[in-house]
């Protein structure tokens, strides 16, 4: 039975096809999020069955080119919505991209136009350049990344699965991780509520994520065993 996430060829072969029709308008302003951009850190690029993009400049029409492009490798022309919803009060709107891939893999292309309803220049001290794959594109920096997958909203949360990947790219990076990057991240777009509630929840199932003391040391009732 063919698993349900489309191995990272896949999605590394959209992403090359996505990133010129961004860059070609006035959408060329484009993050990879998700874990999408902790492959670019890894050795191993992880399976996903959605990438997240975070483009302040995305329009209808380039919406329509982007479709047009990911006909080429789909099975029928992708279908897109556009969701103007809300991230704590803040109006946070995103188009989805749906297709499946003509290898097989159903796909969702997630993209933002704003960073959990702040504007996405508030990113700039957080993101980076990184050379991978034959491709040049901005992602978060490793502690962004710590700072974003902790800080997943209910009812979801953190789930086992993705504190696992979490726990494991943590390890990859080893001493490499500025925790006090994470804060800085954390309370710059007002995550430290959530993520502390996360890690609470976690510790309370005995599922601890390495680290994460440096997190919350100096927060009350410290987790005794996320070192």
């Amino acid at each position: 039975m063919k698993p349900s996430r489309p191995p990272a060829r896949v999605w590394i072969g959209v992403l090359d096809r996505i990133l010129p029709v961004l860059s070609r308008g006035e959408a060329n302003d484009v993050a990879l999020f998700g874990s999408q951009a902790m492959s670019v850190y890894t050795p191993r690029a992880l399976a996903s069955k959605d990438m997240d993009l975070i483009v302040p400049g995305m329009t209808l029409r380039v919406m329509r080119e982007l479709c047009d492009e990911l006909a080429k490798v789909a099975v029928g022309r992708p279908n897109y919505d556009y969701l103007s919803s809300e991230y704590s009060g803040r109006e946070y709107p995103i188009f989805h991209v749906y297709f499946r891939h003509d290898s097989g893999y159903p796909m969702v292309v997630e993209i933002f136009l704003n960073f959990l309803g702040f504007e996405s220049r508030r990113l700039a001290p957080f993101l980076t350049f990184r050379e991978r794959w034959g491709v040049r594109v901005q992602v978060p920096t490793p502690e962004a990344i710590i700072g974003t997958r902790l800080s997943f909203r209910p009812p979801e949360r953190i789930t086992p699965f993705n504190a696992r990947r979490l726990s494991r790219f943590i390890t990859a990076m080893g001493r490499g991780v500025d925790w006090a990057k994470v804060n800085s991240f954390v309370d710059a777009f007002e995550l430290r509520t959530v993520a502390t509630e996360n890690l609470r929840a976690l510790a309370s199932k005995r599922i601890f994520i390495p680290g994460t003391s440096h997190f919350l040391q100096g927060q009350p009732g410290d987790a005794p065993n996320s070192a």
